[in-house]
């Protein structure tokens, strides 16, 4: 397994991924490698000469390594522009010049497009009112999720791959059976629990109402979710 470490380095965070070194400067309302980011990016193996999308790329941190990882080339999307600019840049500060920055929500910028590798880390907090942009997964957690699982099939090659997490509190099962409907062979590749954060705790109500969601107290008595990383196949 891959190890990650992550440091401050003046106005930088720098993050060792084994022997890869990525420099971010953090952003004001851009989403940085959150644990959900950190999993797929300890289970990215060498990319030399793959086409890679990178889905809701925030500030960077998935394309610039899939760069850095032999991709020839990445493409990385997003809905907001102030991501879009901070990937930029970030993108610049890392030396990586074989990314295409493009806006746009899911495969909008895609066209019809195909790639040997998608990887996403979708929003998916559940709340029945909107939250940021980055988090907000819409009432049951799934919304984007949900379009980045039905359109992989026709952005995938054959052989091609769907890297994407997926937490507890969407319906872990629920996931992987619409993966197989969809035409995909998915597997379990990895697997973290992580505590509730501020947000979550104040919608603890709401999300024990819902049907699909899981979580536990771990021996702290604090409330978790576990987190389960797939890889679904396109044959």
């Amino acid at each position: 397994m891959i190890e990650i470490s992550s440091r401050k380095r003046g106005r930088l965070i720098e993050y060792e991924v084994g022997s890869v070194v990525i420099r971010l400067i953090p952003g004001r309302k851009v989403y940085m490698p959150s644990a959900a980011t950190l999993l797929i990016a300890r289970n990215l193996e060498e990319l030399d000469g793959a086409e890679i999308l990178d889905l809701g790329t925030g500030s960077g941190f998935l394309a610039i390594l899939s760069s850095k990882l032999g991709a020839d080339k990445v493409v990385a999307t997003d809905v907001s522009r102030r991501a879009l600019e901070a990937a930029r840049e970030n993108a610049r500060l890392n030396g990586a010049h074989n990314i295409d920055f493009r806006l746009g929500s899911v495969y909008e910028p895609v066209g019809s497009e195909t790639f040997d590798l998608i990887i996403c880390n979708p929003p998916m907090t559940p709340s029945r009112t909107p939250l940021p942009g980055y988090t907000w997964g819409g009432a049951d957690g799934r919304v984007i999720l949900e379009r980045v699982v039905k359109g992989a099939p026709e952005h995938l090659r054959k052989g091609g791959r769907l890297i994407m997490p997926v937490i507890s509190l969407v319906g872990v099962d629920r996931v992987y059976a619409l993966m197989r409907r969809v035409g995909l062979k998915p597997r379990a590749i990895d697997y973290v629990t992580h505590p509730f954060g501020r947000t979550l705790l104040r919608l603890i109500n709401y999300v024990k109402g819902l049907p699909d969601a899981d979580f536990f107290y771990d021996g702290l008595g604090r409330p978790c979710w576990r987190l389960v990383l797939f890889e679904a196949l396109r044959t």
